[in-house]
């Protein structure tokens, strides 16, 4: 199960949200879930090392770095239009 920050506020989920329903969320929103997974990540490192929180944390924050980029991209070609 995994805790996070979503929209601003903790909710768990049975698996983490996927890109799609991610890219949902505002950009800013999806900042601050990087920075909060990004600070957890460094967290369970110092303390536990490599093991499956930080590794299922690690995954949380590439598929974040992945919506956050399909955001921008989506946002960029509005601008273009």
């Amino acid at each position: 199960m995994y805790t996070h920050g979503f929209c601003g506020n903790a909710f768990m989920f049975l698996s983490p949200p996927t890109v799609e329903e991610l890219k949902q969320s505002d950009l800013p929103d999806l900042v601050d879930m990087l920075w909060k997974q990004t600070t957890e990540y460094s967290r369970l490192m110092k303390m536990e090392g490599v093991g499956s929180k930080s590794m299922a944390v690690k995954q949380m924050i590439i598929t974040i770095q992945t919506a956050i980029d399909a955001k921008k991209v989506s946002q960029r070609s509005k601008i273009t239009r």
